[in-house]
């Protein structure tokens, strides 16, 4: 009869498993005293605290900043590291004071500047910002993009767009495939309106599936634009192929594919969109005109006329469909006034970008922005203008009553058109009206007429 044999024993002692349990925690201990008695590495220490002051937690931080005292050579290190914490908890008169105490520090210099700069701009104090920004860049040139980055932005936030551009220009000269300076300089030359140098900026950050997909919908939608502004029709049609499904404003998307000779599928967009995407998104409302004139269908686009009128006063591509529309009506009382919104509005346009190149070159100058706000509010750009009149307000804050006051006047005046009409939609004969309706009806069932106020923007913003 067979028996299981027993554990073996060391003889007069434990089991050996005990043993080999002994010897493990010994090893354990032993390798934690070696570890323990290497110092640590007070560079990789501060890198640590950096990583977490920007994504780890408050706890971690504090360890190691605690860790890192223990080096003193480490102190200044450690005054920008308390610093930068008082910035990312709103204290940025304290974060500054830490700042100063470091920047004769060769090793931190560049990066106390920087965050000084930062600090100084959540604060107002833009020229004492710029000046940072650019003592940063000149204590370390070759390391120095991100406070270019961060001077950029300031300079567009303040409408120095041709400052914003050339400092953008320097990130980019140094490196090509710099994303975020290559999309801020698209949108710089996209507000002055420089489409085709805009789009290839975008194009080039945007080279591969991978790309496009990985990019917000904001840069999506201004690619978009550039494109249908530089009237490559074969390039729309081939991002229209690929990338339709990532355009998220309908407008957008029925503008695309409209430019890129696919009427069909921006008829089908057309028709699916719901009757108050029509009122708050003009551009769609301007593209069912251009389609029934496209389509000859005349008295139906003219029916559409005060709507688009009511929604679009001061927008050049409307005036000239009107224009359109009502000489093939033989209406030419209102055709002549259309025609003289659209010169009038061209004129303004080229005043506009003026008055932006004017502006762009300083940092400070108020009456620029306003007179920038106010070209805005007359062309029909109602955001553009409401933004350039609160920084000339935010630059000189005790013109900011001013700049309330100016940007109310003008956006109330921008609400009709530069040459009124005589009346808002001319006679329509028996015959004319009941042909009218009959075709309006087949084709769509939203053409009520809706009132729009200048806060409907978005088929302007894309001039």
């Amino acid at each position: 009869m067979s028996q299981n044999p027993r554990a073996s024993r060391v003889k007069g002692g434990p089991p050996l498993w005990l043993w080999g349990m002994l010897i493990f925690a010994t090893v354990l201990m032993v390798i934690r005293l070696i570890v323990s008695a290497v110092p640590e590495d007070p560079a990789q220490l501060y890198q640590g605290a950096l990583q977490e002051l920007n994504g780890g937690s408050k706890d971690e931080f504090l360890r190691t900043l605690n860790r890192l005292k223990q080096y003193p050579e480490y102190s200044d290190h450690i005054t920008l590291l308390k610093g930068i914490r008082a910035a990312h908890e709103s204290r940025d008169p304290k974060a500054i004071d830490f700042f100063k105490q470091v920047q004769t520090n060769v090793e931190l210099k560049s990066m106390a500047l920087q965050k000084m700069g930062e600090s100084l701009t959540r604060m107002g104090d833009f020229p004492e910002a710029i000046e940072k920004y650019e003592e940063a860049i000149r204590s370390a040139p070759k390391t120095a993009d991100q406070s270019r980055l961060m001077l950029a932005r300031l300079y567009q936030v303040v409408g120095a767009l041709t400052l914003a551009e050339s400092t953008l220009t320097e990130i980019i000269a140094g490196n090509n495939a710099h994303i975020t300076a290559r999309r801020m300089r698209a949108q710089v030359r996209t507000s002055l309106f420089r489409y085709t140098e805009a789009a290839e900026d975008y194009s080039g950050t945007l080279t591969t599936p991978g790309d496009i997909a990985a990019a917000s919908p904001e840069a999506i939608s201004q690619y978009t634009i550039c494109l249908v502004k530089t009237g490559d029709t074969e390039k729309m049609a081939e991002f229209a192929k690929q990338n339709l499904n990532l355009v998220s404003e309908n407008s957008l998307k029925a503008r695309l594919l409209f430019e890129g000779g696919d009427l069909e599928g921006a008829r089908g967009i057309l028709s699916g969109a719901p009757p108050e995407e029509f009122n708050s998104q003009p551009e769609l409302a301007k593209l069912r005109l251009e389609i029934a004139v496209n389509d000859g269908e005349i008295l139906i686009a003219k029916k559409h006329l005060p709507e688009g009128l009511a929604q679009m006063p001061r927008d050049d591509e409307f005036f000239k469909i009107a224009t359109a529309v009502y000489k093939a009506t033989g209406d030419l009382e209102n055709a002549e006034i259309a025609e003289q919104n659209v010169q009038q509005l061209d004129d303004l346009q080229k005043q506009l970008l003026e008055a932006l190149v004017s502006a762009g070159n300083n940092i400070d100058d108020v009456d620029a922005r306003f007179q920038v706000a106010t070209l805005y509010a007359k062309t029909g750009r109602y955001s553009d203008a409401r933004q350039w009149f609160l920084t000339g307000g935010n630059i000189d804050s005790e013109r900011a009553s001013e700049a309330q006051q100016l940007m109310l006047e003008q956006l109330q005046l921008a609400a009709t058109p530069l040459v009124e009409f005589e009346h808002k939609a001319s006679p329509q004969t028996a015959s004319e009206e009941k042909d009218s309706s009959a075709k309006a009806d087949e084709s769509s069932s939203d053409d009520k007429p809706q009132d729009a106020a200048p806060e409907s923007t978005e088929g302007n913003e894309n001039k």
